[in-house]
């Protein structure tokens, strides 16, 4: 068990996520990068991939951490940029897992705006994250990237490999590896990874959430694609931490084409952890996001390129 800093309140911003409705009004939790906030036109680009901003607020403390790039620099880049987020701010950098549509805007972003943060910032990982991977389709393989690790060294990040949970930036939780998973979370098939020469199945291990412990709340888990399985993720968030109730789950939950029962499992145990804010972005699908506003009227609110969801006072 690792001690999850106690914190006032936790706001993450969607930089880059599948889709962006620049008519959305400000609803829950949510506060929308709409015409009336931009002062013009809002420009975000969405793309298949995700990336958070998270603003974690302890007292008169902020520390910020960049959680994942999305696919492209050129998307990332852009929506930093429109969204007025100052890299010279943050803390510490962390990698969910090691697909491109996570990673595919961080060596851009690197090369743009290194200058301007400050020297041998932390950057976590886990233990895989450095490898090939690919998909796999009826025997046709398709190379899906690979992330280098000594290119981030020589841009001067200190990165750590993090296999425990770990407290980064102060404030939050890094998940550590997911050993205990719901049975029926099932990795596809297809998604193999290359170790020691092999392709092989890919298990994920390595995959990291942020967990937040928000004062008089409880847990705030930020995901990212829940390869090992989002209902194994918060029951391990709620494991390693100590605190026994999760307010709200944020992040991809990789449902997108899995079988209706596979959803509705998620649903009963969204239920019974009582979850009561439900943000489903990126990889979760268009049936599961219908499943779960249909089951969760009050606890869902919809995702959108450059929406800001704050949970705490």
């Amino acid at each position: 068990m690792a001690a999850a800093p106690e914190i006032d309140r936790i706001a993450v911003t969607t930089v880059v996520d599948n889709s962006v409705d620049s008519l959305r009004i400000d609803e829950k939790v949510a506060r929308r990068f709409n015409h009336a906030r931009a002062r013009k036109m809002p420009t975000l680009r969405a793309e298949h991939g995700l990336a958070h901003w998270v603003e974690l607020t302890r007292g008169a403390e902020t520390a910020r951490i960049a959680f994942d790039w999305g696919l492209t620099d050129a998307s990332y880049l852009h929506n930093l940029h429109e969204l007025g987020l100052d890299p010279g701010s943050l803390d510490a950098l962390a990698l969910s897992h090691g697909h491109q549509d996570h990673w595919g805007g961080l060596p851009g972003f690197l090369r743009a705006l290194r200058a301007r943060m400050r020297p041998a910032l932390p950057f976590y990982a886990g233990q895989d994250h450095f490898l090939p991977r690919y998909n796999e389709r009826q025997g046709d393989r398709v190379y899906i990237g690979r992330l280098d690790r000594d290119e981030l060294r020589r841009q001067d990040l200190d990165v750590r490999v993090v296999e425990q949970p770990a407290v980064i930036a102060g404030a939050a939780l890094l998940s550590g590896e997911v050993r205990e998973t719901a049975p029926f979370e099932v990795i596809p098939p297809s998604l193999k990874v290359e170790r020691d020469g092999a392709v092989v199945p890919d298990t994920f291990i390595g995959e990291q959430t942020l967990i937040a412990n928000v004062r008089g709340r409880g847990l705030v888990v930020v995901t990212s694609c829940s390869h090992r399985g989002i209902v194994g993720i918060c029951r391990h968030a709620m494991r390693v931490s100590g605190v026994s109730r999760v307010h709200a789950v944020i992040g991809g939950f990789h449902l997108s084409g899995l079988a209706g029962e596979r959803i509705e499992q998620v649903v009963d145990a969204f239920r019974e952890m009582a979850v009561e804010h439900i943000v489903p972005q990126h990889c979760t699908g268009m049936e599961a996001m219908v499943a779960l506003h249909r089951h969760f009227p009050a606890e869902v609110v919809v995702s959108s390129v450059g929406s800001t969801f704050t949970f705490g006072g």
